[in-house]
């Protein structure tokens, strides 16, 4: 293609560029006394001058050259391996991998001539890598799917090859994943589909989180492939020991059992509970054998006190919503005959207190001093006073005796909880409160989950609201008739949820606890042992300003009691510790630091787990690959089949290139040619000066 030229400015403008090219080469060759060459050399210097002059000035102008070249864009073909553990550990875990993996580079050389290859392994992610290591943990082939499908939107694909055994263990179906996938497919089925003899740990089921002394059930489900007539056994280590040791006979070929226990919780924190399978059957795969799982053993329960004026139905209604969760153990007492001690418990819900009868200021000075968390029911011989006097939210000018009805209107703007949208609309549909009747004046930090809609009407009046900006955290619902919500709740929509899930809610803002420690360290709680462990620790002064230019030193113990030193270092305005890679267990931890005279220390415990999935299950999944490959216009090959593919996709008649041109503009003055003339015309002009003698 012929390049055009363009100027930046009219054409006309040239004409002064060759003026000045011939005024300059005139002034210094026509008529010049001091000029001693011939006429003809006279004329050929003269010409020189002209271009070389002519062009650097048109250069000036910036004139461009517009060109364009012809682009012959090659199909991307894209290969993907599977890089999990299962392809290495099959029956043909002695399959040649490294020769293998030649084979499919030089394949992908002999059809560069073609195509654009691309190389990818997929695990939990998806990685542009050319050589598989096959060290991941788990097999994500739709999320391999989806990610190639994005990254190559707009662009073409000639096909996809996916090199694996069709064994998924995370994310959806494949051939789901797949559909929205334009290009063709081809797969080369690797592993063994072959069934091998196997007993493994199926599947557990326990609770996580158990308290103290309890009795807990531990389900183990085991199936057997191939060991008819073999014996095994089944134990189960926690609490430091033995606890189980169950014997049995595998009576099928495809043998499947679930055993249960009852254990019990025998020392608090976090508890590790081991189980494995034994038989002296060969088997090819042990891995699955073996099973760990670790749960929470808690040593106390928070405590909360209900305290009424008198009997009420929503007492009863409150204690059996709040001891749904476990961790909660709640007690209704009354005023005047309060047993116990107030600091025992971490959350006080005064219904209808304080009252004429029981103005109880004693104990709200106590809360308040305490800063034990409140929570206000307020009803019909409920003392506004003292309620004005004590809770810091908002306060009501009532006229004493006069009640209304009001409904809940949640608060959209409500940010100290988020609370399920579909709860909400059950909550806005329960039965009315009976109200105090009168004004409400809030004051700054107020946060309304619920207003009160009386008569279809909505008000800014407060039907639940909170205040945690002091030091007391206190909440207050205006009325009485819960006991009408949860019973609603229950016969419109088969269940408590929503009523339960607001008390749950409630109850948990008011006793979450402000962090006013000035050393604290940071961990997940649970690690997995593929994958660095990293702490952090946070330090301040008594300003609370972050400090990190002290010294902050860790001691880490196992479960069976090593001790390892660690230090902690400076990063961004705080500490981090990176342990690397730690064995599966329980980890308790030390940490120790001090801040001029202040010592400061804080211990923990963390779980580090090791949950392999790539061991559960390893007969290959062919007819996966097959079905993925068949429903988009390619075809699965075996492993041996490899040196086919070429042909394959040359047969094919949607792999030609695109070809298409391209228009560039190159500046001018950016050309090296031009620049090169410019200098050849100027320098062979001095030399023949010089060469004749002239000045």
């Amino acid at each position: 293609m012929f390049p055009d030229l363009i100027l930046s400015y009219p054409w006309w403008t040239v004409i002064p560029v060759v003026l000045t090219g011939l005024v300059y080469a005139a002034l210094l060759y026509y008529r010049n006394r001091l000029n001693k060459l011939s006429p003809v050399w006279t004329a050929v210097l003269f010409v020189f001058r002209f271009l070389a002059v002519s062009l650097l000035v048109f250069l000036l102008l910036s004139p461009f050259l517009r060109t364009q070249h012809k682009v012959v864009e090659k199909p991307v073909l894209i290969f993907a391996f599977d890089n999990s553990r299962s392809m290495a550990m099959g029956k043909d875990s002695a399959f040649d991998y490294p020769s293998f993996l030649k084979k499919a580079d030089a394949m992908a050389d002999e059809l560069s001539d073609s195509y654009e290859p691309e190389f990818w392994i997929f695990d939990k992610d998806t990685k542009a890598a050319k050589q598989p290591d096959f060290s991941g943990e788990t097999s994500d082939y739709a999320r391999m799917l989806s990610q190639l499908n994005e990254n190559y939107n707009g662009v073409k694909v000639g096909a996809l090859v996916i090199f694996g055994d069709g064994i998924f263990n995370r994310g959806i179906d494949p051939l789901h994943a797949a559909s929205p996938i334009g290009f063709p497919i081809y797969t080369i089925a690797l592993g063994d589909t072959g069934l091998s003899r196997d007993l493994k740990i199926a599947d557990l089921r326990y609770n996580q989180l158990v308290y103290l002394d309890d009795d807990f059930p531990l389900e183990v489900s085991i199936s057997a492939t191939d060991l008819k007539g073999e014996k095994a056994v089944l134990r189960v280590y926690a609490f430091g020991k033995q606890v189980v040791s169950k014997q049995f006979l595998i009576g099928s070929l495809h043998f499947s059992k679930t055993f249960r226990f009852t254990l019990k919780a025998a020392k608090p924190g976090k508890q590790h509970i081991r189980i494995s399978l034994e038989t002296e059957a060969g088997e090819l795969n042990k891995e699955n054998n073996r099973r760990s799982t670790f749960i929470d053993v808690l040593n106390n329960r928070q405590k909360i006190l209900i305290l009424a004026d008198a009997p009420h139905p929503d007492l009863g209604a409150l204690k059996e919503s709040i001891e749904k969760k476990k961790n909660y153990l709640a007690e209704i007492q009354y005023a005047g005959k309060l047993k116990g001690k107030l600091t025992d418990y971490d959350l006080v819900i005064l219904h209808q207190l304080p009252s004429k009868t029981h103005p109880v200021k004693t104990l709200l000075s106590t809360l308040e001093e305490k800063e034990i968390p409140v929570l206000y029911i307020l009803g019909r011989t409920s003392g506004s006073a003292g309620f004005n006097q004590h809770f810091k939210g908002f306060n009501i000018q009532s006229a004493v005796g006069n009640f209304e009805e009001a409904r809940m209107d949640i608060n959209p703007s409500f940010s100290l909880f988020t609370f399920p949208s579909e709860l909400a609309r059950q909550l806005e549909n329960l039965p009315p409160l009976q109200v105090p009747l009168g004004n409400y004046s809030s004051t700054a930090g107020t946060s309304v989950f619920a207003y009160q809609e009386i008569k279809n009407i909505s008000t800014d009046f407060p039907l639940v609201a909170f205040n945690i900006n002091t030091g007391q955290r206190a909440g207050v619902i205006t009325g009485e008739g819960l006991w009408l919500w949860r019973m609603h709740n229950y016969r419109e929509d088969g269940n408590t949820a929503a009523f339960d899930a607001f008390v749950d809610k409630t109850v948990q803002l008011l006793m979450a606890r402000k962090d006013k420690r000035h050393f604290r360290v940071i961990t997940k709680g649970n690690y997995s042992s593929y994958k660095n462990v990293v702490l952090r620790a946070e330090l301040y002064n008594q300003a609370y300003e972050t400090v990190n230019d002290v010294d902050v030193s860790l001691q880490l113990t196992n479960e069976d009691g090593e001790q390892f030193n660690y230090v902690f270092s400076p990063y961004g305005q705080n500490y981090r510790l990176n342990l690397n890679y730690l064995p599966e267990g329980i980890y308790r931890y030390r940490a120790q630091t001090a801040l001029g005279s202040n010592p400061y220390s804080a211990k923990g415990e963390f779980v580090v787990s090791s949950h392999s999935l790539e061991g559960r299950a390893l007969q290959a999944n062919h007819r996966m690959l097959f079905r993925l490959a068949a429903g988009h216009d390619g075809k699965m090959l075996q492993a041996g089949q490899l040196q086919s593919l070429p042909r394959l996709l040359r047969q094919r008649d949607d792999q030609a290139a695109r070809i298409y041109y391209e228009e560039q503009l190159s500046a001018l003055h950016k050309l090296p040619l031009v620049l090169l003339l410019i200098l050849a015309l100027l320098s062979l002009e001095w030399l023949l000066r010089k060469y004749f003698g002239s000045y």
